[in-house]
């Protein structure tokens, strides 16, 4: 059950596609690592303008070449490192293709959860 947050400046007015990309790329995982679609779950939140700094250079939307969307990962402990390493380049290719930027561009962490300190579905998961 991965957890995908992307944080980034607004972008252009001719891209707020935001819910469909969100859509693919919770599809795009899912399909990657064989999982059922509705275990895949992914939020986006906006910067606001010139509150993200690289530097002294601040700006007021998604840039293609600097400004990092910063992306977490929270995914249940114990995935083989191949495992890991599919669901970032996943994220990762389809943030680029999708936001049309360099996936040099598209900033990554991938946090595992712990067993015992997970509720959901009503229950703490082990």
């Amino acid at each position: 059950m991965p957890i995908i947050t992307i944080k980034s400046l607004p972008l252009d007015e001719d891209d707020m596609r935001t819910p469909d990309i969100l859509k693919k790329v919770c599809t795009a995982v899912a399909l990657r690592m064989n999982y059922q679609p509705n275990h895949v779950w992914a939020t986006w939140e906006f910067i606001a303008p010139h509150l993200y700094a690289t530097g002294n250079y601040s700006v007021g939307a998604q840039p293609q070449s600097t400004h990092a969307p910063l992306v977490r990962i929270i995914s249940f402990e114990g995935k083989a490192k191949k495992d890991v390493e599919a669901i970032i380049k996943t994220v990762a290719e389809t943030l680029s293709s999708e936001l049309k930027i360099d996936i040099s561009n598209i900033f990554i962490e991938y946090t595992e959860a712990r067993s015992g300190k997970i509720f959901d579905g009503g229950q703490i998961i082990y």
